[in-house]
């Protein structure tokens, strides 16, 4: 009888832990995110100067140095975003404010090179303005929906803290 005992105690304490996130911090996953973020833009950034190593001009590595920082900071907001929602789910609002914050930034940043890669490729005359218009344009359609998954993140975590406030 002692076994089933403890083994109802058990499953008892179960609905009353705290969810498994309990790993995760701020430092933790920013060193992560950081980590492989800039281990794939190297990885883009060497395959293209091997490909295209002898029609190499300063547009070009201009090119490809926005191509590689636009890569990383892509998956760096896409894992932010991740780490975000973690922290939702563990209902942990000082991560939520931090990853709301990092992801803001990468967001931002992710939309001023999206607007100038084209920019750069108009110059150097690879493409049309109308495709170039096109591209910004589903960006901006794509950054607007990342906004609202932030804005209702953020929501969330003010309902929490109200909530904690009562």
């Amino acid at each position: 009888m002692d076994v089933e005992e403890d083994t109802l105690v058990l499953l008892g304490n179960i609905s009353q832990a705290r969810s498994g996130c309990l790993c995760m911090n701020a430092q933790c996953g920013t060193k992560l995110i950081a980590l492989l973020g800039i281990l794939l833009g190297f990885t883009c950034a060497a395959m293209l100067l091997v490909k295209d190593r002898k029609y190499l001009t300063a547009s070009t590595v201009v090119l490809i140095i926005f191509l590689s920082v636009f890569v990383i900071i892509t998956v760096l907001f896409v894992l932010a975003s991740v780490m975000l929602l973690m922290a939702a789910l563990d209902e942990d609002t000082d991560l939520m404010s931090y990853y709301i914050w990092l992801s803001i930034v990468y967001l931002c940043v992710q939309l001023v090179l999206a607007i100038a890669i084209p920019l750069v490729l108009i110059v150097e005359g690879r493409y049309p303005v109308a495709i170039a218009l096109i591209w910004m344009v589903i960006v901006m359609i794509v950054g607007l929906g990342w906004t609202h998954f932030i804005s209702v993140v953020s929501s969330y975590r003010l309902s929490l803290l109200n909530v904690g406030e009562i």
